[in-house]
């Protein structure tokens, strides 16, 4: 069974059989969706690239992007730009900077366990990860020359997934939702404050390593010192 209706002149198409149900939106690759708006919403850029994505158990290569104003893949299929809205759990772009998103974390603030999140490490017992969410700002003020000019304004959080229990050694599956949720900026302060627990041996790498624990890929670091214990 095939329905579609229509909004924006952008076709929703909603398919079933005797075992799934999907929905998907069907946009035109040649229609700029976001023309007379400053900067972009797209992840690693609006040119699709090379990846792949995991959608139910079925992992497919792809050219994809990520649209951080809507939280979903965009990816390539018979020439037209489509996005699953449910059923991907995962996905990966390839590139100088390989970019990993997962979903199924935990809820945390205004973020729900349906969130995309990009991987930035990815332990047993500990996950770095960044939500990346844009959305669309329109200037107000009339005194400024860009008066009415709309832009996307970006915003980055940094959470330090933590998993409930140790998983068994023999099973290496993480389910993310058995886990919690902790803001981190970068500092050691704020990673000692996520993980109590782990102070003393945060403190040694810091020393061991002579880092401050200033960027994200410092406290990448520690992540897997710590997992790797």
């Amino acid at each position: 069974m095939i329905a579609t209706t229509y909004a924006r002149s952008q076709p929703i198409i909603t398919s079933s059989d005797a075992n799934t149900v999907q929905t998907i939106q069907i946009y035109d690759p040649y229609l700029t969706r976001y023309k007379n708006i400053e900067g972009s919403p797209y992840l690693p850029s609006e040119t699709m690239s090379n990846g792949w994505i995991m959608d139910g158990n079925k992992r497919t290569n792809t050219q994809l992007r990520y649209n951080s104003q809507t939280g979903e893949v965009e990816y390539i299929q018979d020439k037209q730009v489509m996005t699953p809205k449910n059923p991907v759990s995962e996905f990966v772009i390839w590139g100088p900077d390989t970019l990993t998103f997962k979903k199924g974390f935990p809820a945390v603030g205004t973020w729900t366990t349906n969130e995309f999140y990009q991987v930035l490490h990815d332990g047993r017992m500990t996950k770095l990860v960044k939500h990346i969410r844009s959305d669309i700002k329109k200037n107000t003020n009339p005194m400024e020359n860009d008066f009415g000019k709309e832009r996307f304004d970006t915003r980055e959080e940094y959470y330090v997934w933590i998993a409930n229990a140790k998983p068994p050694s023999e099973n290496y599956f993480l389910k993310l939702a058995d886990g919690q949720m902790k803001s981190v900026v970068a500092s050691k302060k704020s990673l000692v404050a996520a993980l109590p627990q782990q102070a003393a041996r945060i403190d040694q790498y810091a020393a061991d390593q002579k880092v401050k624990l200033k960027s994200w890929s410092e406290v990448a670091g520690a992540l897997r010192y710590l997992d790797s214990q």
